[in-house]
Order: C-alpha cells, then sequence, then structure tokens
C-alpha cells in the first residue's frame, strides 16, 4: 500500500528526504527554485523570500524521529507564515488504541480535547484539537493536531502543531483539506 496526496500544489509543498530528489541535485537547488516560485506566487518581500530560505534549510534538517515520516510545508498563508504538517504511515500496531493516534489521553490539556468524526480519501477517521501546557517552552500553550485513520492494515496520522493559537481558526479548513486529500493506493503488483 503507497500513499497519496492529492493537495492543492501551489500552496502545498512536500519536504525531500534525502537528495537528489525528482530532477533537483542538491538541498540548495530545491531551496531556491520553491523560495523564488513562491516569492513570485505570493508577492512576497525581499525579507520574506530570506526567511522562507531559511525555513525551508531548518525543514530539510529537522530530524525525522518517526519511519516514515512525510513532511509537507503550506506558503501563501495571509500573514506570510510557513506551515508543516507531517503525516506518517505505518503498519497497523495493536499496541496503539485509536486514542493513541490521536494523541491521548494528554495529561498536559489545559482544556478537554475536541475530538470529531472526520471523513477524507481513506474514509472516516477521527480529528483530536489539543490545547497543551508546554515546560518546554516555559509554560505556553501549544495546539497540537491529530487526524488519524485506521484502514487497510495501516495507521496514517496527520499531525499539526503551533503556538500561535489565533491562526487556528483560519489554518483549520486548510489542514482539513490537507488531510482529507490522502488515499491508500495498492501497490501494483510485479
Amino acid at each position: 500500500m503507497t500513499i497519496r496526496t492529492d493537495f492543492d500544489t501551489d500552496r502545498w509543498v512536500y519536504i525531500p528526504e534525502q537528495f537528489p530528489w525528482n530532477g533537483y541535485e542538491t538541498p540548495e537547488e530545491w531551496v531556491n527554485t520553491v523560495a523564488r516560485l513562491a516569492s513570485e506566487a505570493f508577492e512576497y518581500t525581499a525579507g520574506e523570500h530570506t526567511n522562507l530560505v531559511r525555513a525551508l534549510n531548518l525543514l530539510l534538517r529537522y530530524p525525522r524521529i518517526a519511519e516514515p515520516v512525510h513532511r509537507f510545508v503550506m506558503m501563501g498563508a495571509a500573514d506570510k507564515t510557513f506551515v508543516m504538517v507531517q503525516v506518517t504511515d505505518t503498519p497497523t500496531d495493536p499496541s496503539f488504541d485509536d486514542e493513541a493516534l490521536l494523541g491521548l489521553p494528554e495529561p498536559r490539556a489545559t482544556r478537554e480535547p475536541e475530538v470529531v468524526e472526520f471523513e477524507g480519501g481513506i474514509g472516516g477517521g477521527h480529528r483530536s484539537v489539543r490545547y497543551v501546557a508546554d515546560p518546554a517552552l516555559g509554560g505556553d500553550i501549544v495546539v497540537s493536531v491529530n487526524w488519524a485513520w485506521r484502514a487497510d492494515g495501516r495507521d496514517v496520522v496527520v499531525t499539526f502543531g503551533s503556538t500561535n493559537l489565533v491562526e487556528l481558526d483560519s489554518l483549520l479548513p486548510v489542514l482539513d483539506e490537507f488531510a482529507a486529500s490522502i488515499s491508500i493506493e495498492a501497490d501494483d503488483a510485479a
């Protein structure tokens, strides 16, 4: 089985794991091309272009703790921020219950997590939104969102987190659209 994403390619960009990748020989070539195209499309200033180059370089170097982890960055937000989501796709692990895939229970939650049913290309799943006091950030509140499905022997989880609590209201519909675009395809038999 292979996961497939059918997302808005003008807004979302896949973060490669290694190079060469998809015609790009080096990370620098990929970063410069993505930053140039995004700057033209979303009319970034020189400073915003520089920030995007820095952010893309950091995302390429950000450790991938679990495997496989697929990362995507969204550009073109009204406030010119860059949003990253991660997608994991692993064989179903019976030792993990559905709540664990949603990041629950969350003992540091500052209020009751919001869990709703969620429909996407994989079928029926769930989305959890959690507000957590993060000791690593001096107790600042972090919003974390997981979309999770169990289908065809796969656990597929999309994760997003931010310290910008205000942006969640405007981002959640776009993030929902991205998560809903994921589907599972059977691998071609040789």
